[in-house]
């Protein structure tokens, strides 16, 4: 009778500890993939970024940040953390916002930042300032939900 009951709860503790290692080899799994999406996502953001920063030498900057904006929409966050990719997407919707300024400027032709150089010395260089910090905050807040 004691030997059925230790081989009892000897099985009982060794079918927990295998639900336990399934449970850590899944949550590993889950960790992993969502560390290999952020990656995606910075990989696939800094070519977008930098065809954005020439494509503005031969269309619109409004029409190269709308581009832009929907090349990131159109990335798989399916497995990155909830927290990166709202912070992402408020990423995208500044991007967006800066087309307030940049509509202003449709005949303007350049590599990105040689355009905004220009920008900034114009009457619109309070707005531009304004707009451009909201989209260096949103970055700063998509790095740091990363957890890079």
């Amino acid at each position: 009778m004691i030997k059925s009951i230790m081989l009892l709860l000897t099985l009982l503790l060794l079918g927990c500890n295998d639900s336990n290692k399934k449970e850590n080899s899944s949550f590993s799994n889950t960790e992993e993939k969502s560390i290999n999406c952020v990656k995606q996502i910075f990989e696939k953001d800094s070519i977008f970024g930098n065809i954005r920063n020439h494509a503005s030498e031969n269309i619109s900057l409004s029409e190269t940040i709308n581009n832009y904006s929907k090349n990131l929409k159109s990335l798989d966050f399916s497995h990155c953390p909830k927290e990166f990719e709202s912070a992402y997407q408020k990423h995208i919707d500044a991007w967006l916002d800066f087309r307030k300024v940049s509509d202003k400027y449709p005949l303007l032709r350049g590599e990105l930042h040689d355009i905004f150089a220009i920008i900034e010395k114009s009457e619109d260089s309070t707005e531009f300032k304004s707009r451009l910090n909201q989209i260096l905050e949103t970055w700063k807040i998509v790095k740091e939900r990363s957890n890079r």
